[in-house]
């Protein structure tokens, strides 16, 4: 059974999301955030859990910190967009440098994915969607097969579709698109025909704040609006 686990960490709050084999306990990270001796101990001490590969949604500061700290002391591959590589490189474009400190991924440090990929991880298939307007290389995950969920008075579990929507998606929201490579038009056309058009029982796990499901921001997204604007 798959079952995902959050942590908020970081100065703007992120979630480093722990999704994982509830029998092998194999384990897959997404967006270590911060803070990687606790991501460890939260691993190793809580949900004692095997961890196979880190996922990167996109290369803010935010979302990378302690990435290498945890891939190091695992001894598991960080994988990030291809088209990501510019802002994981830079402090400047990934905002660590607003911060004072420097973080950094350089190319060789990580294993690159492009859109439309399919990643294996956990005996299952982990679809890349690229999303760009947050950043140029924003990607979400998107696991048909993913969390089972037995409903109140129901005779057996039913299969809920799973999207790591990082950046772009938020609960009636999405991400700012004001940082140096964003573009509102982008995320909207990224969101619109994307993500929207993915099964409405979908679970949500964004990169901040609450969890959603598609059928919601179907409803509820600003970017609804302004996307039929844009047409």
């Amino acid at each position: 059974m798959l079952k995902v686990s959050k942590y908020v960490t970081g100065v703007v709050q992120t979630n480093v999301y722990f999704c994982y084999d509830d029998e092998t306990r194999a384990c897959v990270i997404i967006d270590p955030a911060a803070n990687a001796p606790h991501i460890i101990k939260i691993i190793e001490e809580e949900l004692h859990l095997k961890p196979e590969a880190i996922l990167l949604t996109h290369g803010h500061f935010d979302h990378i910190m302690a990435a290498k700290d945890v891939a190091q002391h695992f001894g598991i591959k960080i994988f990030a967009c291809a088209d990501e590589a510019e802002t994981l490189a830079d402090p400047k474009r990934n905002l660590s440098g607003n911060f004072g400190v420097e973080v950094t991924l350089q190319s060789g440090e990580y294993e690159t994915f492009r859109d439309g990929d399919t990643l294996h991880h956990l005996g299952r298939e982990w679809k890349v969607l690229e999303t760009p307007g947050h950043t140029p290389g924003s990607c979400c995950f998107y696991i048909a097969d993913g969390l089972s969920f037995q409903p109140e008075g129901a005779t057996e579990p039913k299969i809920y579709p799973v999207l790591f929507s990082g950046d772009t998606l938020f609960k009636e929201s999405f991400g700012r698109t004001d940082f140096t490579g964003g573009s509102q038009e982008a995320i909207v056309k990224s969101i619109v025909e994307k993500l929207l058009v993915l099964p409405a029982d979908t679970s949500v796990f964004p990169g901040h704040e609450a969890q959603s499901s598609i059928g919601n921001e179907q409803k509820y997204n600003p970017a609804v609006f302004l996307g039929r604007v844009n047409l």
